[in-house]
């Protein structure tokens, strides 16, 4: 069996800690048995490793997360580079399409996906490698593993077992949902839903077939060429929710999702971590601090107080679910309000040295549509100039071959060159021109 282990995700739910620079898979919150900090990655690539599964794993991700996870966990590590960031179900396409044409992996070979943000205990890879049973043993297209669930969360898809077999080992399913309200939870709890732990097995021709069905190539460098025209969408609601012929494992062991504040705060051991200090009258408050000031918090109960050069955040322990939309409302009301600004730069820093040399670098937001224009120097001095996109995609045309980019990717111009940016959506870039004497 072959694995699919998802690393792209920014980590918004884990703001101001992780962002497109730094995802929350990356930030070393959890200990190892020694004590020793450990990321999300890290951790999840021990077990792998512990299990002899890594050799058969490949991690699919954006571009600009490559450097990180070789940072982390070695360069011999097999990725699936995202060209431009487009949900769960692009990228579980183009794994299989990579697992297929380069790997040479079989269509009758079944293929798991797992999430890299869930804390689990080794005996969940037991039941990971007994998945292909559960596909073979009913004739699903697609086998799930579920937990049983504490409450009614919205934030997990949720497994619903057919009449009668919800005690059976492996389980026939009567339908998924994805992610639903909080009253329809409850009830599909009444009914002996499990929640969908984020994991996904299903033959390699299952999704080859899928792709044939849509008009789309099977092969992974084809694929890279339209990747930009797949929807953007998760591989809950574009494949499982329609799906009629699902089965399921059910997972006993310890499960958490470690994507939110909530669950991270259960597994610091620490009330505080960085400057701070918690006063009287104090129930379940968790203060993460990477400044260089202390905070102080007092006659509080069930808070998360988070706080990093990205902001500042305070939040009751069961609002998870807003931070995301609140994080958007927020970089929404900082763009510059008016529709006659067509670019909004702001001057970060700019350097005179002693031989001359000038660095300027500037911060860059382009609406979706406009453009930011290579400008080479009229004179005999060199100038190199450097466009980081640090949040969004772009399409970067340069000297007459266009290529998308997103967020992380680097392109270096200098004076022979000739380059446009064109934003596909809002764009933030970080632009570093140095100019020199020759």
């Amino acid at each position: 069996m072959n694995i699919i282990l998802l690393s792209g995700g920014s980590g918004v739910r884990l703001w101001p800690l992780s962002n497109e620079q730094r995802p929350k898979q990356f930030i070393p919150l959890i200990k190892d048995h020694s004590g020793q900090p450990k990321s999300m990655l890290q951790h999840v690539w021990s077990q792998l490793k512990h299990r002899n599964l890594h050799n058969s794993t490949v991690i699919a991700t954006s571009v600009g997360q490559q450097a990180l996870i070789h940072d982390q966990i070695g360069r011999e590590v097999d990725l699936v580079l995202e060209p431009e960031k487009r949900d769960t179900f692009p990228a579980i396409l183009l794994s299989v399409a990579y697992l297929y044409s380069h790997r040479g992996v079989s269509r009758d070979e079944p293929v798991a996906v797992m999430s890299v943000d869930s804390r689990v205990e080794d005996s969940f890879y037991d039941a990971l490698i007994n998945l292909p049973e559960a596909l073979e043993s009913t004739g699903a297209n697609v086998a799930l593993m579920g937990v049983k669930p504490t409450f009614p969360s919205q934030k997990y898809g949720y497994i619903i077992p057919e009449p009668n077999t919800e005690n059976l080992p492996i389980m026939t399913i009567e339908r998924f949902y994805e992610k639903p309200n909080a009253q329809d939870a409850a009830l599909y709890i009444k009914r002996g839903a499990l929640w969908n732990c984020g994991v996904f097995c299903f033959k390699v021709g299952f999704l080859l077939d899928l792709l044939a069905s849509r008009g789309l190539p099977q092969t992974y460098e084809e694929l890279l060429l339209v990747y930009n025209q797949l929807e953007i969408r998760s591989f809950d609601y574009a494949v499982v929710e329609r799906e009629r012929r699902i089965a399921a494992l059910m997972y006993t062991g310890s499960w958490k999702d470690m994507g939110t504040w909530c669950t991270v705060a259960e597994e610091l051991n620490d009330p505080v971590v960085g400057k701070g200090f918690l006063g009287k009258n104090i129930n379940q408050v968790q203060i993460v601090n990477e400044l260089d000031i202390p905070i102080i918090a007092v006659g509080l109960s069930d808070i998360v107080i988070a706080a990093s050069k990205e902001g500042i955040l305070v939040s009751h322990r069961g609002s998870d679910a807003q931070l995301k939309e609140a994080v958007q409302l927020m970089k929404e009301s900082l763009l510059p309000k008016s529709d006659c600004i067509e670019t909004h730069s702001r001057l970060v820093d700019r350097s005179v040295f002693a031989d001359g040399t000038i660095v300027t670098t500037q911060r860059i937001h382009l609406k979706a549509g406009m453009e930011r224009i290579f400008e080479p120097l009229m004179d005999e001095r060199r100038q190199i100039v450097s466009w980081t996109v640090m949040h969004g995609s772009s399409r970067v045309v340069k000297n007459k071959e266009g290529i998308v980019v997103s967020s992380g990717w680097n392109v270096t111009l200098e004076n022979r060159d000739e380059a446009v940016l064109q934003a596909l959506g809002p764009v933030d870039l970080l632009e570093i021109t140095t100019i020199t004497n020759q």
